[in-house]
This record gives structure tokens, sequence and C-alpha cells, in this order.
């Protein structure tokens, strides 16, 4: 039997522990995103499984997951965070990680954009990687590459082929980011 979203969420919950749970709570409680969890609700609580449960009651299971997620990470645990989203097998998409006042539907390649056209240098790895993902072609590759600025290259991936590709491009943009620029991926993350 395939686990639902609520088991996922009780493993997660179950592996952070007493004192993981009580910063997890913390943060939940400081969210200002809605629906918001009250007070009451959380001192109820007795254990992960009633942790588990609240998530899903208060956000759905569509919801669950990315609001755990980014309250994961604003805990500091990334590690857990990232392997709630490979067992559920939500996409990075739904995950936003951008900081508190980020709507929780904008991408991690919008709310970065930015940063990401200004700090990424190893444009040529980003795009070896999405070429043999197939979400370029060799055409576009070389267009790209002729670009003079990393800056510009940039530019032109996110203006060009990804926004074209949508949510699936921006994922696996994403993916390629983490192989060829992980650093900085955490660090944008860790925000």
């Amino acid at each position: 039997m395939e686990k639902t979203i609520k088991g996922h969420l009780e493993d997660i919950f179950e592996d952070l522990g007493q004192e993981g749970q009580k910063k997890f709570k913390s943060k939940l409680l400081d969210r200002k995103a809605e629906p918001r969890v009250r007070r009451a609700a959380v001192e109820k609580l007795e254990d992960h499984l009633d942790l588990a449960s609240l998530m899903v009651t208060t956000f759905t299971e569509t919801g669950a997951v990315p609001v755990t997620v980014e309250i994961l990470k604003a805990a500091g645990r990334h590690e857990q965070a990232n392997e709630l989203i490979q067992n559920t097998g939500q996409s990075a998409s739904l995950v936003p990680s951008p900081g508190p006042s980020a709507p929780s539907n904008e991408h991690f390649i919008d709310w970065n954009r930015a940063e990401l056209i200004k700090r990424v240098h190893n444009v040529n790895g980003v795009l070896d990687e999405l070429l043999q993902m197939r979400v370029i072609t060799d055409e576009v590759y070389d267009n790209i590459r002729a670009e003079k600025t990393s800056q510009n290259q940039m530019r032109e991936l996110l203006m060009g082929p990804i926004k074209s590709a949508g949510i699936k491009g921006k994922d696996a943009l994403y993916k390629a980011l983490k192989v060829t620029e992980r650093c900085l991926i955490e660090e944008l993350e860790g925000q």
C-alpha cells in the first residue's frame, strides 16, 4: 500500500524528535500566511502523529507538504525538507523557500531571478544539464553560449526557453542548478 501524505509527514516529524518538533511548532505559529494555525491547536498536540494530522487538516493534503517544507527550511532542517519533497513526489515549484514575505505559489526560480542572473557563472554547465534533460535544443544551446557574459546568458535562458517551458522548465532549471551551483542554491534556499 502506498504511503499517504499524512504518513510521510508522520515519518518526518518523528525523525525531528522532541526538540525538532518544538522548533517546528514555533515556526508554524510564527507563519503569517493564511491559513494560520491557532496557538491552542498547537498546544493540544501530544506527538508527531497529532502534528501530522493538524498539518493535513489545516492545509489539506495538497497544501500540507509545501507548507511543511517551508517551515522545515525556516527551522534549518533542509535535509528533512528535501527528503519530504523526494518521498512525496512534490515538485520544487510548490515549495517556495524564498523567505517569509513571498507568496506561497511563487517558484524558486522566479523569486531568485535577479540573484541567479547576477551570481550563476557556470552557465555552460547549466546548459549542458538542460540539454541532457532535453529541455533545450542544440540551437538554443548554441545561441545562449554565444552571449558574451554569464549575466546575459542567464537572462537569455530565463526569458527564452525556461519561460516558454513553464513550470516544467523551471523545475528542470532548479535541478540543473542544484547540480552545477549547489552552494549558491543552498544559500538561496536558506534565506
